[in-house]
């Protein structure tokens, strides 16, 4: 058995996608919080010798991978390989700031899908970004629902309105359905987006992935919307497998 363990360090909820290849395939066995990969990991029988690790960070977390290395994992880094307007034969046209879970989704996008893509990772933030047979275009950063709903605790006479996430593409008729209903706001400018760039394939992913699909079934779009909750970890496991090593 040949294992590949895929390492998410987002804004926040670390998580591990767990993958074993039999024969010449890879499988994603479990996807699991950060804290529990160890109990997981001697669960598949994944140890330094028959697995490897792939590292996409956001935020640094170098202290936790310590007990990892002591035992003898040996950790890929995508950093390590984002050198600027070029990552493995993608054009890239955005700052080296670019995060590295937006570059390797779009790295997935460009080499495997070779359509026209809006990639929408719905997380504590949500980007939207933009892939063409030209490379990685570009895209927004928006805020998350979680992060977007509080905003509205600063009015004076909006602190006691209660939201809920059922949003409605309705024209609003009362303040909480006018709060609520303003993320559709985003779907909107997704829309255009679509248009723009004659985006073919739209890719759901991230925490919040089911909102955007309710606020996209009533619409008409042009391109074919595809839900993808684990795209990080499949888009770590193509490039390491296809760019890295053979394993």
């Amino acid at each position: 058995m040949q294992g590949l363990i895929t390492l998410d360090f987002g804004n926040s909820h670390p998580h591990a996608g767990l993958f074993q290849k039999t024969a010449e395939n890879w499988k994603l066995i479990k996807i699991v919080p950060w804290k529990e990969l160890p109990i997981y990991l001697e669960q598949l029988e994944m140890t330094p010798s028959n697995s490897t690790m792939v590292l996409c960070e956001v935020k640094n977390r170098d202290e936790e991978l310590v007990g990892l290395q002591h035992q003898g994992f040996l950790i890929t880094r995508v950093k390590d390989y984002w050198k600027g307007n070029r990552f493995a034969g993608m054009p890239v046209h955005y700052a080296k700031s670019l995060g590295e879970d937006r570059l390797i989704q779009a790295f997935y996008a460009y080499k495997k899908l070779k359509e026209n893509t809006l990639i929408i990772d719905s997380g504590t933030f949500v980007t939207l970004d933009i892939v063409t047979q030209n490379g990685f275009q570009g895209g927004y950063i928006l805020p998350g629902v979680e992060s977007y709903f509080p905003v509205f605790q600063k009015g004076e006479l909006l602190k006691n309105i209660e939201l809920n996430k059922s949003i409605s593409l309705s024209l609003p008729q009362s303040t909480e359905e006018a709060m609520r209903d303003s993320y559709v706001a985003f779907a909107a400018l997704a829309q255009n987006l679509v248009k723009d760039f004659e985006i073919q394939k739209i890719i759901l992913t991230g925490g919040s992935y089911k909102i955007w699909r309710s606020m996209f079934n009533g619409l008409k779009l042009s391109a074919d919307v595809q839900e993808d909750p684990d795209l990080i970890h499949s888009a770590l496991q193509f490039w390491m497998t296809t760019q890295i090593e053979i394993l």
